[in-house]
Protein backbone atom coordinates (compact mmCIF):
# COMPACT_ATOMS: atom_id res chain seq x y z
CA UNK A 1 0.00 0.00 0.00
CA UNK A 2 1.51 2.97 -1.54
CA UNK A 3 1.74 6.38 1.72
CA UNK A 4 -0.95 7.87 -0.63
CA UNK A 5 -3.49 5.11 0.13
CA UNK A 6 -2.52 4.28 3.65
CA UNK A 7 -3.00 8.06 5.21
CA UNK A 8 -6.71 7.11 5.63
CA UNK A 9 -6.18 3.10 6.11
CA UNK A 10 -8.47 1.18 8.77
CA UNK A 11 -6.47 -1.69 8.84
CA UNK A 12 -6.50 -3.55 12.01
CA UNK A 13 -8.84 -0.78 13.78
CA UNK A 14 -11.53 -2.35 15.76
CA UNK A 15 -15.24 0.06 15.38
CA UNK A 16 -18.30 0.00 16.64
CA UNK A 17 -21.57 1.73 15.26
CA UNK A 18 -24.45 2.59 17.18
CA UNK A 19 -27.44 2.94 14.88
CA UNK A 20 -26.10 1.51 11.14
CA UNK A 21 -29.19 0.20 9.85
CA UNK A 22 -30.67 3.12 7.55
CA UNK A 23 -29.43 6.61 6.66
CA UNK A 24 -25.92 7.87 7.82
CA UNK A 25 -24.73 5.01 9.81
CA UNK A 26 -25.43 2.31 7.41
CA UNK A 27 -23.78 4.54 4.74
CA UNK A 28 -20.69 5.33 7.12
CA UNK A 29 -20.46 1.20 8.32
CA UNK A 30 -19.57 0.84 4.52
CA UNK A 31 -16.93 2.98 4.53
CA UNK A 32 -14.97 2.06 7.36
CA UNK A 33 -15.25 -1.71 5.98
CA UNK A 34 -13.92 -0.48 2.71
CA UNK A 35 -10.81 1.44 4.62
CA UNK A 36 -10.15 -2.01 6.21
CA UNK A 37 -11.43 -1.81 9.43
CA UNK A 38 -13.62 -4.97 11.46
CA UNK A 39 -17.08 -3.11 12.32
CA UNK A 40 -19.52 -4.14 14.94
CA UNK A 41 -23.23 -2.38 14.06
CA UNK A 42 -25.44 -2.23 16.75
CA UNK A 43 -29.17 -1.18 15.86
CA UNK A 44 -32.71 -2.07 17.22
CA UNK A 45 -33.94 -3.80 14.09
CA UNK A 46 -32.21 -7.29 13.77
CA UNK A 47 -33.20 -8.22 9.80
CA UNK A 48 -31.93 -4.82 8.61
CA UNK A 49 -28.95 -5.40 10.91
CA UNK A 50 -28.68 -9.01 8.84
CA UNK A 51 -28.85 -7.46 5.39
CA UNK A 52 -26.53 -4.75 6.49
CA UNK A 53 -23.85 -7.31 7.14
CA UNK A 54 -24.20 -9.20 4.30
CA UNK A 55 -23.52 -6.27 1.96
CA UNK A 56 -20.50 -5.17 4.06
CA UNK A 57 -19.07 -8.99 4.43
CA UNK A 58 -16.94 -10.97 6.45
CA UNK A 59 -15.63 -7.34 8.24
CA UNK A 60 -18.67 -7.14 9.50
CA UNK A 61 -21.26 -8.21 12.49
CA UNK A 62 -24.20 -6.91 14.34
CA UNK A 63 -25.77 -6.53 17.47
CA UNK A 64 -29.26 -6.10 18.28
CA UNK A 65 -30.06 -3.92 20.91
CA UNK A 66 -32.28 -1.28 22.36
CA UNK A 67 -30.24 1.77 22.87
CA UNK A 68 -33.10 3.50 24.89
CA UNK A 69 -32.54 1.06 27.33
CA UNK A 70 -29.08 1.63 29.00
CA UNK A 71 -28.16 -1.92 30.45
CA UNK A 72 -29.00 -3.46 26.92
CA UNK A 73 -27.11 -0.74 25.82
CA UNK A 74 -23.87 -1.08 28.05
CA UNK A 75 -23.98 -5.17 27.50
CA UNK A 76 -24.23 -4.68 23.84
CA UNK A 77 -21.42 -2.65 23.86
CA UNK A 78 -19.25 -5.03 25.86
CA UNK A 79 -20.04 -7.79 23.66
CA UNK A 80 -19.08 -6.49 20.71
CA UNK A 81 -15.75 -5.54 22.73
CA UNK A 82 -15.33 -9.38 23.30
CA UNK A 83 -16.12 -9.94 19.54
CA UNK A 84 -13.73 -8.33 17.95
CA UNK A 85 -11.07 -8.37 21.19
CA UNK A 86 -10.83 -5.12 21.96
CA UNK A 87 -12.01 -1.49 20.11
CA UNK A 88 -10.26 1.57 18.77
CA UNK A 89 -13.07 3.41 17.62
CA UNK A 90 -16.81 4.25 18.33
CA UNK A 91 -19.06 5.75 16.52
CA UNK A 92 -22.21 7.40 18.28
CA UNK A 93 -24.22 7.63 15.60
CA UNK A 94 -27.78 6.32 16.64
CA UNK A 95 -30.68 9.03 17.26
CA UNK A 96 -34.60 9.35 17.81
CA UNK A 97 -36.92 12.04 16.90
CA UNK A 98 -40.33 12.28 17.95
CA UNK A 99 -43.01 12.51 15.46
CA UNK A 100 -42.92 16.80 14.79
CA UNK A 101 -44.64 17.82 17.73
CA UNK A 102 -44.29 21.19 18.82
CA UNK A 103 -42.45 22.01 22.42
CA UNK A 104 -45.42 22.93 24.19
CA UNK A 105 -46.84 19.70 22.95
CA UNK A 106 -43.83 17.27 23.25
CA UNK A 107 -44.76 14.20 26.42
CA UNK A 108 -43.23 12.64 28.69
CA UNK A 109 -42.57 9.77 26.29
CA UNK A 110 -41.34 11.75 23.32
CA UNK A 111 -38.94 13.42 25.61
CA UNK A 112 -37.19 10.26 27.78
CA UNK A 113 -36.91 8.17 24.66
CA UNK A 114 -35.05 10.99 22.48
CA UNK A 115 -32.89 11.63 25.83
CA UNK A 116 -32.15 7.90 26.31
CA UNK A 117 -31.07 7.48 22.65
CA UNK A 118 -29.37 10.14 21.91
CA UNK A 119 -27.44 10.90 24.93
CA UNK A 120 -27.83 8.75 27.46
CA UNK A 121 -26.61 5.47 25.15
CA UNK A 122 -23.84 7.53 23.76
CA UNK A 123 -22.90 8.16 27.12
CA UNK A 124 -22.90 4.56 28.06
CA UNK A 125 -21.31 3.38 25.31
CA UNK A 126 -18.45 6.01 25.84
CA UNK A 127 -18.02 4.72 29.53
CA UNK A 128 -17.99 1.17 28.07
CA UNK A 129 -15.33 1.84 25.93
CA UNK A 130 -13.17 4.43 28.39
CA UNK A 131 -11.23 1.29 30.08
CA UNK A 132 -9.67 -0.38 26.70
CA UNK A 133 -8.87 2.91 25.27
CA UNK A 134 -6.92 3.99 28.52
CA UNK A 135 -5.61 1.20 28.45
CA UNK A 136 -4.59 1.04 25.01
CA UNK A 137 -3.08 4.65 25.29
CA UNK A 138 -5.78 5.67 22.35
CA UNK A 139 -8.48 5.81 20.61
CA UNK A 140 -11.15 7.94 18.98
CA UNK A 141 -14.93 8.88 19.97
CA UNK A 142 -16.82 10.52 17.01
CA UNK A 143 -20.24 11.59 18.20
CA UNK A 144 -23.10 12.29 15.32
CA UNK A 145 -24.53 15.64 16.54
CA UNK A 146 -26.65 17.69 14.75
CA UNK A 147 -26.45 21.64 13.47
CA UNK A 148 -30.00 21.95 15.37
CA UNK A 149 -27.37 21.76 18.36
CA UNK A 150 -26.45 25.44 17.77
CA UNK A 151 -29.19 27.25 15.29
CA UNK A 152 -33.03 27.31 16.12
CA UNK A 153 -35.30 26.38 13.54
CA UNK A 154 -38.70 27.32 14.23
CA UNK A 155 -40.53 26.29 11.30
CA UNK A 156 -39.06 22.27 12.19
CA UNK A 157 -40.68 21.52 15.77
CA UNK A 158 -37.58 19.37 17.37
CA UNK A 159 -36.98 21.15 20.89
CA UNK A 160 -35.99 18.09 22.79
CA UNK A 161 -34.34 16.33 19.91
CA UNK A 162 -31.89 19.78 19.31
CA UNK A 163 -32.01 19.71 23.67
CA UNK A 164 -30.04 15.87 23.19
CA UNK A 165 -27.83 16.78 20.82
CA UNK A 166 -26.34 20.22 22.23
CA UNK A 167 -25.89 17.86 25.04
CA UNK A 168 -24.03 15.21 23.29
CA UNK A 169 -22.02 18.43 21.21
CA UNK A 170 -21.06 19.52 24.89
CA UNK A 171 -20.01 16.63 26.53
CA UNK A 172 -17.89 15.76 23.30
CA UNK A 173 -15.80 18.72 24.59
CA UNK A 174 -15.65 17.24 28.13
CA UNK A 175 -14.59 13.98 27.26
CA UNK A 176 -11.98 15.84 25.42
CA UNK A 177 -10.88 17.66 27.66
CA UNK A 178 -10.76 15.29 30.65
CA UNK A 179 -9.65 12.35 28.36
CA UNK A 180 -6.97 13.86 26.18
CA UNK A 181 -4.26 12.43 29.08
CA UNK A 182 -5.15 9.16 27.93
CA UNK A 183 -4.85 9.10 24.19
CA UNK A 184 -8.10 9.55 23.40
CA UNK A 185 -9.41 11.66 21.10
CA UNK A 186 -13.29 13.11 20.90
CA UNK A 187 -15.28 14.75 18.31
CA UNK A 188 -18.53 15.32 16.68
CA UNK A 189 -19.86 15.42 13.62
CA UNK A 190 -22.76 17.57 12.85
CA UNK A 191 -24.92 17.02 9.61
CA UNK A 192 -27.47 19.50 8.41
CA UNK A 193 -30.08 18.81 6.14
CA UNK A 194 -29.72 15.25 4.97
CA UNK A 195 -31.90 13.01 3.19
CA UNK A 196 -32.39 9.38 5.30
CA UNK A 197 -35.37 7.49 6.64
CA UNK A 198 -35.56 9.47 9.65
CA UNK A 199 -35.75 12.91 7.63
CA UNK A 200 -37.24 11.80 4.17
CA UNK A 201 -40.72 12.92 5.25
CA UNK A 202 -39.88 16.26 6.32
CA UNK A 203 -37.77 16.68 3.52
CA UNK A 204 -40.62 15.54 0.71
CA UNK A 205 -42.85 18.72 1.27
CA UNK A 206 -42.08 21.07 -1.52
CA UNK A 207 -42.15 24.36 0.86
CA UNK A 208 -39.71 22.69 3.48
CA UNK A 209 -37.29 21.66 0.56
CA UNK A 210 -36.97 24.98 -1.05
CA UNK A 211 -36.69 26.79 1.92
CA UNK A 212 -33.66 24.51 2.89
CA UNK A 213 -32.12 24.71 -0.74
CA UNK A 214 -32.63 28.03 -0.79
CA UNK A 215 -30.18 28.62 2.44
CA UNK A 216 -27.85 26.12 1.77
CA UNK A 217 -24.71 27.87 0.13
CA UNK A 218 -24.41 24.50 -2.01
CA UNK A 219 -28.31 24.16 -2.79
CA UNK A 220 -28.71 20.52 -2.68
CA UNK A 221 -30.06 18.06 0.19
CA UNK A 222 -26.91 16.32 1.54
CA UNK A 223 -26.74 12.72 1.60
CA UNK A 224 -25.73 10.12 3.97
CA UNK A 225 -22.55 9.63 1.38
CA UNK A 226 -21.66 13.32 2.12
CA UNK A 227 -20.38 11.76 5.75
CA UNK A 228 -18.36 8.73 4.78
CA UNK A 229 -15.33 10.46 4.62
CA UNK A 230 -15.16 12.59 7.32
CA UNK A 231 -16.20 9.59 9.53
CA UNK A 232 -12.67 8.15 7.80
CA UNK A 233 -10.44 10.84 8.60
CA UNK A 234 -11.89 10.72 12.49
CA UNK A 235 -11.29 7.21 12.74
CA UNK A 236 -7.70 7.60 10.74
CA UNK A 237 -4.63 8.33 12.46
CA UNK A 238 -4.81 10.98 9.50
CA UNK A 239 -6.94 12.77 12.62
CA UNK A 240 -4.42 12.39 15.24
CA UNK A 241 -4.03 15.82 16.50
CA UNK A 242 -7.36 16.55 16.32
CA UNK A 243 -9.75 16.59 19.54
CA UNK A 244 -12.61 18.32 21.26
CA UNK A 245 -13.99 19.92 17.42
CA UNK A 246 -17.19 19.54 15.81
CA UNK A 247 -17.14 19.23 11.87
CA UNK A 248 -19.97 20.76 10.02
CA UNK A 249 -21.79 18.49 7.46
CA UNK A 250 -24.17 20.96 6.21
CA UNK A 251 -23.55 22.54 2.89
CA UNK A 252 -22.98 25.71 4.17
CA UNK A 253 -25.86 26.14 5.64
CA UNK A 254 -25.08 27.62 9.30
CA UNK A 255 -22.60 29.94 7.51
CA UNK A 256 -25.07 32.12 5.64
Amino acid sequence: MSARDSMFSLDGKRIIVTGATAGIGRSLAGALVRQGAQVVLLARRKELLDTVVAELGDNASAIAVDLSDAGDTRSAISEAIDTMGGVEVLVNNAAYIAGGRRAEDETLEDITQTLNVNLVAPIVAAQTVFPFMKAAGAGSIINVTSVVASVGIGRLPQAVYSASKGGLTAITREWAAQWSRYGIRINALAPGFIRTEMTDATLEVDKIRDWVEANTMLPRIGTPEDFDGMVVYLASDSSSFVTGQVLTVDGGWTAR
